[in-house]
């Protein structure tokens, strides 16, 4: 699955059909404590500047160790602004 999440705009898009499920799964695991409530679903898309994408096959990294993820402390967390490409 690729999906290219923005995080200055707040949107996800994915490129291919993919099974409800598998998305929401993945959605949950990068964008956690319910944040991707706040993105909005681009559909009928084509990523466009797909390059050098992250390559997720398995979750082996906590989830603040994510390029997308400015963690402070333990208790707190920010996104960083960007596109990031991500495969899963």
């Amino acid at each position: 699955m690729k999906i290219q999440l923005d995080t200055t705009k707040k949107t996800i898009k994915v490129e291919e059909a993919v099974k409800l499920s598998k998305f929401m799964e993945t959605v949950k695991k990068i964008l956690p404590n319910n944040e991707w409530k706040d993105f909005t679903l681009e559909t009928n898309t084509t990523i466009q500047g797909w390059s050098y994408p992250i390559y997720i096959e398995r979750w082996t990294q906590p989830w603040y160790e994510q390029p997308w993820i400015h963690y402070c402390n333990n208790t707190s967390y920010s996104l960083n602004s960007g596109v990031y490409n991500i495969e899963v």
